[in-house]
C-alpha cells in the first residue's frame, strides 16, 4: 500500500514538473513571439532579403523588439516583409524609420534592424511601409575582401621591384642613398638653393625699404617724375639719333655719300694722295733752299732764334 501511495506522489511530482517546464516554455516561446500583449505590424519592401527567415528577431537599437512574421513576394524582384512589434516600442518609429537586413554576430542568425528616424517626423502606423536600405551580402564582402587582397599583392610587387632599384643602385633614390657624388651635388643644390633665397630676402627687403630706388619709384610721386622726365629725354634723344641716321641714310648727304658713293671715295683718296705728295716736295724745296748760298743765312739766323726762344722757356 505504500509503494502505491509513493509511486503516486511521484508520478504527481513529475506530472506538476512537466506542466510547469511546459508552462515556463509556452510562456518564454509566446513572449519572444510577441503572442502575449498588445502588438503592431511594420511592412518593408525588399530586393533580397539574404536568408532571412520567419521568426527571426527585429531589433531597435540592438534591442529586440519583435518578430518576422510573414516574408512573402509582391513581383519577380520584390519581397515584403512583414514585422510583429510590441506596441510600448511604437512611439519610438517614425515616419522616416528605414529597415535592413543584419547578422546577429559574424555567424549568427539573420535579424532585421530598424532605424528609429528623426524626432521631428510623426509616429509610425499600425501595417505602415517603411524604407529599406539593402544590407551588404557576404558575397559582396567576400568581393571587396578580394580586391583588397589583390590591391595588396600589387603594392607588395611594387615595393619590391622599388626596393631592388634601390639596392641595385638604379634611380634617383638610390644615387641619394649610395652616390657620395650625387649626394654632394644634391647638397651644393640645396646651398645654392638656399643662398638664392636669402639673396631673394635681401632683395625684398631692400625693395621695402622707403629709401631704396625701386621703393621711391613706386611711392614717391618726385622721384617718380624725376624717373619719368630721364626717361622722356633718353626717348627724345634715341629721337634724334633716329633722324640722324634717316639723314645719313639719305643718298644727298655728304655723309651719306662718303659711306655710299665709291667714286667720291675714290676721289677724296685721291686729294689725300696729292696732298701728301704736295707735302712732301715742299719739304724738299724747304731742304733745297736751306743748302742753297743765297739763303744760308737765312735759315740759320731763323734756327738761332728758335734756339734762343727754347732757351729762354728753359730758364
Amino acid at each position: 500500500m505504500e509503494n502505491k501511495i509513493i509511486k503516486a506522489w511521484k508520478l504527481g511530482m513529475f506530472v506538476v514538473l512537466s506542466l510547469t517546464v511546459f508552462l515556463v516554455a509556452i510562456y518564454f516561446i509566446g513572449k519572444s513571439q510577441n503572442l502575449f500583449g498588445t502588438t503592431f505590424h511594420l511592412e518593408a519592401k525588399f530586393k533580397n532579403v539574404s536568408g532571412l527567415q520567419i521568426g527571426n528577431n527585429v531589433q531597435l537599437s540592438g534591442i529586440n523588439i519583435g518578430t518576422v512574421k510573414e516574408i512573402e513576394f509582391v513581383s519577380d524582384s520584390i519581397v515584403m516583409v512583414n514585422m510583429v512589434i510590441r506596441s510600448e516600442i511604437q512611439q519610438y518609429i517614425k515616419t522616416d524609420a528605414s529597415a535592413t537586413i543584419g547578422s546577429d554576430g559574424l555567424m549568427g542568425d539573420k535579424v532585421l534592424m530598424i532605424a528609429a528616424g528623426s524626432a521631428s517626423q510623426e509616429i509610425v502606423k499600425d501595417h505602415s511601409l517603411i524604407k529599406s536600405t539593402e544590407a551588404v551580402g557576404m558575397e559582396d564582402l567576400m568581393n571587396g575582401l578580394k580586391k583588397s587582397i589583390d590591391n595588396a599583392e600589387i603594392i607588395t610587387k611594387e615595393l619590391s621591384e622599388f626596393s631592388y632599384k634601390i639596392n641595385n643602385g638604379k634611380g634617383a633614390l638610390s644615387k641619394v642613398l649610395t652616390d657620395e657624388e650625387f649626394s654632394k651635388s644634391i647638397d651644393r643644390t640645396l646651398q645654392n638653393l638656399e643662398t638664392g633665397t636669402d639673396e631673394f630676402v635681401v632683395f625684398t627687403t631692400k625693395m621695402n625699404d622707403k629709401n631704396g630706388s625701386l621703393s621711391k619709384v613706386m611711392t614717391d610721386p618726385v622721384y617718380a617724375n624725376s624717373l619719368k622726365k630721364t626717361l622722356s629725354k633718353f626717348e627724345k634723344s634715341a629721337a634724334d639719333i633716329n633722324v640722324f641716321t634717316a639723314k645719313l641714310k639719305n643718298d644727298k648727304g655728304i655723309v651719306s655719300k662718303l659711306l655710299s658713293d665709291e667714286k667720291m671715295a675714290n676721289d677724296l683718296d685721291s686729294i689725300v694722295t696729292n696732298t701728301r705728295t704736295a707735302t712732301e716736295k715742299l719739304n724738299e724745296l724747304e731742304e733745297a733752299a736751306k743748302h742753297n748760298f743765297l739763303l744760308r743765312g737765312f735759315f740759320r739766323k731763323k734756327e738761332k732764334a728758335k734756339d734762343k726762344m727754347e732757351a729762354n722757356k728753359n730758364h
